[in-house]
């Protein structure tokens, strides 16, 4: 079993954990879920580097601010990671 399907389920038990109204304090489980999910699909591609790691690699902080409660002024911090997300779907699939 590889680092990237533990990441995979531990995103999946956080998914299950925040659908079923669980929580801890201020930590977001949706965050958790979402930035152990781009952290498996960064070490997927940890070989090379280019423009579309370095948005997985900020999207990733973005999840992880989310998680901790941190917030700046009315920014979603979850969406701006999805968004950086995409972005870094979206320019592998532009500029190849």
């Amino acid at each position: 079993m590889s680092i990237s399907t533990v990441l995979l389920i531990i995103a999946f038990i956080a998914f299950v954990l925040a659908a079923i109204g669980w929580g801890y304090k201020k930590v977001d489980l949706i965050a958790i879920g979402l930035a152990a999910w781009v952290l498996s699909t960064f070490i997927e591609r940890l070989g090379q580097i280019n423009l579309s790691i370095i948005l997985l690699i900020l999207a990733f902080i973005a999840f992880v601010l989310a998680t901790i409660g941190w917030k700046y002024k009315k920014v979603g911090l979850i969406g701006v990671g999805l968004a950086l997300w995409m972005a870094s779907f979206l320019i592998g699939l532009v500029i190849k």
